[in-house]
């Protein structure tokens, strides 16, 4: 399908009468192109004019499109050439992509006709490159099939079909039955380049039978034609020579030129293996009038082999010369030795059929000539395979050498990374293991301290506390049988809060376990002390106490000591008059907050032994403090302890 076609619709500044002149003819071109190209032809030559007039350059692109594509259905692969370049140049010049896949597939198949077959393969490359960029999948498709045609005449059958297979393959998934009939098609021109006949006949059937339903005169023509020289192939003479006949009138009607001057050429052959040598070179020079009028040198050159040797048979050896001449002219890979020595031959004929000595000299001199280019391309090869060899041993010592660094150099990273990764490890189990002692100490020290606090407090209990107790007793007694005198009960006061200060110091040197006397009421109990005995007024909140009772005496006996250690804190340094502690048990921690109105300090001041006893119960058990405070403002610390340490 051709780009033009694809849902373009023009907009002009001209007159409808001129827009719908230019819709009309494009409508004509399409219509006659397969059926009647000389209608086209018009068509699309008026379409280009109507174009220029409205000056309409995307039109003037289409119409050049058009043109070139009846050029290369016609054989004019010149004017395909001229004209395809055309539209890509107004294209690139609009900045326009659509259409530019579809504009070199049709330059490569005008530079493929013209046998110039390095630059077709060069505009099949860019076509599928401008097709991807398009994501035009069916020009992709006609890019692998024209590709293929390419290799087909390479003899390069595997690639052929392995092209037409990524062609098949697209057209099958656009769902375009007209592009699987024609890679069929070319499927078909493979098997008969092989000499599958059978099989090859077959497709050009299927798809003969598709193109008559459809009118599609040209690509009947061309099965037509094939079919024509498998049968020539094939030896059947009589039958090839009516199949070709009838190829030639669809052709004519076409007015394909270039290949109805393959078919003139094929009944050229046909009348001389039927021995009818001048119909033969009838056919013959009526392939090389059309041949030359289009340039088509591949045809050219083996016409004129053709006619050579029905002249040779003729022994008519100087039209013979001349004619072999013009083939060794338009055949560029000949080998140049057999071409001398066929001319040579021949002049001898021409000359006299006498010398037949110096003919035999001459074979004789060309057999030795050719021994000795034998000898030498035999030597030259052998040099070749010598440097080949070396070269090939060179690079493969070379990327041992390569390989050997590049182990060696990943060696050495993986020993560097090894002796990083162990430093690292000695350096993590160094600080594991002097953490663990520190906190070894700090445990050590603080059980150290309660084990004084105990011994202390065992003393002044079971001490000082039983001696102020029999004190007390005995200054009863005595006042029993005294009387009562105001200074002796004064005394007796005395002596009491004594013996209660002396508990209330041994209890908070050493107190009993809280799941006896609840750490809530004790709590409150030695608030209630230090604000009775100071100025300072404590607010305390304790939520839930139940829950808080109820955790380990290992943690609120760490928590009572900081607690304590705070609030001593603030006695001897803030100089507050009112504080507030909160007691809170959450999920996974205890938080404790103590705020105060005193004076605060600076944060970067040296810490005093009481934060820094603090600071090593936390680390003990995990826990974290953060102290908000700046001179003036009072202070206010909160502490959080993880109810997951292990106590």
């Amino acid at each position: 399908m051709l780009w033009l076609l694809a849902g373009y619709t023009p907009v002009y500044s001209q007159q409808k009468l001129e827009i719908t002149a230019i819709d009309s003819l494009s409508a004509v071109y399409r219509s006659n192109l397969n059926s009647q190209p000389k209608i086209a032809k018009q068509a699309a030559l008026a379409w280009l004019e109507a174009a220029k007039n409205s000056n309409d350059q995307l039109q003037q692109a289409q119409a050049h499109y058009a043109l070139a594509n009846l050029g290369n259905s016609a054989g004019d692969y010149q004017s395909t050439v001229a004209n395809i370049q055309e539209t890509i140049k107004i294209l690139k010049a609009l900045n326009q992509k659509d259409g530019l896949s579809a504009s070199y597939n049709l330059l490569a198949l005008g530079y493929k006709n013209m046998a110039e077959y390095p630059k077709a393969m060069d505009n099949f490359l860019n076509c599928l490159k401008f097709a991807e960029k398009e994501n035009n999948r069916e020009q992709q498709a006609n890019a692998y099939q024209n590709i293929a045609t390419l290799y087909i005449l390479q003899e390069d059958y595997k690639k052929a079909a392995e092209n037409l297979d990524r062609a098949a393959d697209l057209f099958r998934e656009l769902k375009d039955d007209d592009g699987v009939l024609t890679t069929l098609f070319n499927f078909a021109n493979i098997l008969k380049e092989q000499g599958k006949f059978k099989e090859a006949r077959k497709h050009y059937q299927t798809v003969l039978k598709y193109r008559k339903r459809e009118g599609n005169k040209s690509v009947i023509a061309y099965v037509n034609m094939n079919l024509s020289q498998m049968l020539l192939e094939e030896k059947k003479y009589h039958e090839a020579l009516i199949a070709l006949k009838k190829t030639l009138g669809l052709l004519q009607a076409l007015q394909f030129k270039s290949d109805i001057a393959v078919v003139y050429n094929d009944l050229g052959l046909c009348e001389s293996k039927l021995r009818n040598t001048q119909k033969a070179i009838f056919y013959f020079e009526k392939a090389l009038k059309i041949g030359e009028e289009q340039a088509l040198l591949q045809y050219n050159s083996e016409i004129y082999s053709n006619i050579s040797q029905l002249y040779n048979d003729q022994k008519n050896y100087k039209k013979a010369l001349a004619f072999y001449q013009k083939a060794v002219a338009t055949e560029e890979q000949h080998n140049s030795l057999n071409k001398e020595k066929y001319v040579a031959k021949l002049q001898e004929r021409y000359e006299t059929q006498l010398k037949e000595t110096r003919i035999k000299l001459l074979e004789k001199e060309q057999k030795l000539s050719d021994a000795e280019l034998q000898k030498a391309a035999l030597t030259v090869k052998r040099q070749r395979v010598v440097r080949n060899a070396f070269i090939a041993g060179f690079v493969l010592v070379l990327l041992t050498l390569i390989l050997l660094r590049l182990f060696y150099i990943q060696r050495l990273r993986i020993q560097k990374q090894l002796s990083t990764q162990k430093e690292e490890n000695a350096r993590q189990r160094i600080n594991q293991m002097m953490q663990e002692h520190k906190l070894s100490v700090i445990k050590r020290y603080q059980e150290g301290q309660e084990e004084e606090r105990s011994r202390l407090a065992r003393d002044i209990h079971d001490g000082i506390g039983s001696d102020l107790a029999g004190i007390k007793i005995a200054f009863e007694h005595y006042l029993e049988g005294a009387g009562a005198q105001p200074n002796a009960k004064r005394l007796l006061g005395a002596i009491s809060n004594v013996c209660i200060d002396v508990r209330t110091l041994s209890h908070q040197l050493h107190p009993l376990p809280f799941s006896k006397i609840g750490f809530s009421s004790f709590l409150n109990e030695f608030i209630d002390q230090v604000t009775q005995k100071n100025q300072l007024k404590i607010q305390t909140f304790l939520f839930p106490e139940e829950e808080i009772d109820e955790l380990p005496d290992e943690l609120l006996a760490d928590t009572y000591r900081i607690v304590q250690e705070l609030i001593n804190n603030i006695l001897k340094h803030a100089e507050a008059t009112s504080a507030e502690l909160q007691l809170t048990k959450h999920e996974d921690h205890l938080n404790i907050v103590i705020n105060d109105n005193g004076k605060g300090f600076q944060k970067t001041k040296k810490q005093g032994i009481g934060l820094r006893n603090i600071r090593e119960r936390l680390q003990k058990v995990n826990g974290t403090l953060d102290i908000d405070s700046s001179s003036g403002s009072g202070t206010s610390i909160t502490i959080d302890i993880p109810l997951n340490a292990t106590f």
